[in-house]
């Protein structure tokens, strides 16, 4: 009994460093190729570092870009968790940015704080909404997610 829990713990302990290990291997894979390019992967991976992180305005800048990104990964995961294949994601941050950007350029007149919730409000309602339709085509005319997701994005643009 106590060799099962060993290897369920050292399964967990390899699911948990896995995606440790697949960053590593990309970057070593990165650094091959920059070596074939002639270019010091030392170099260029601090440069990187540094864009991101170097400085207070380089980590804002790095939080600006990223969180959109993790909120469609993270509403992707659901639509995965329940077997339904969502290549939206795009479109769907897109109407997103579009409702929230009118919200804060027309409510000018309100507190900030109502502005910035509204907006945000605004924005995720637009991108569900958007994503709601490939859904309600699935579920009442049986078209295929993947295409009709494809073509949202592609309106969206």
């Amino acid at each position: 009994m106590k060799k099962l829990f060993q290897s369920e713990w050292i399964s967990r302990l390899i699911d948990a460093l896995l995606p440790v290990f697949a960053a590593m291997a990309a970057l070593m894979l990165g650094a091959v190729m920059l070596f074939v390019l002639q270019v010091n992967p030392v170099e260029a991976y601090k440069a990187l570092w540094d864009g991101a992180f170097g400085s207070t305005n380089a980590f804002a800048e790095t939080l600006v870009k990223a969180t959109p990104l993790l909120l469609v990964g993270l509403g992707i995961c659901i639509s995965f968790r329940g077997d339904v294949i969502n290549i939206g994601g795009e479109g769907q941050m897109i109407i997103g940015a579009i409702l929230a950007t009118w919200v804060g350029l027309n409510f000018t007149g309100l507190p900030g704080w109502l502005v910035i919730t509204l907006s945000m409000i605004a924005g995720f309602l637009g991108g569900a909404i958007w994503g709601g339709i490939p859904g309600v085509l699935k579920a009442y005319f049986s078209v295929n997610e993947i295409l009709s997701t494809v073509m949202m994005n592609a309106i969206a643009v």
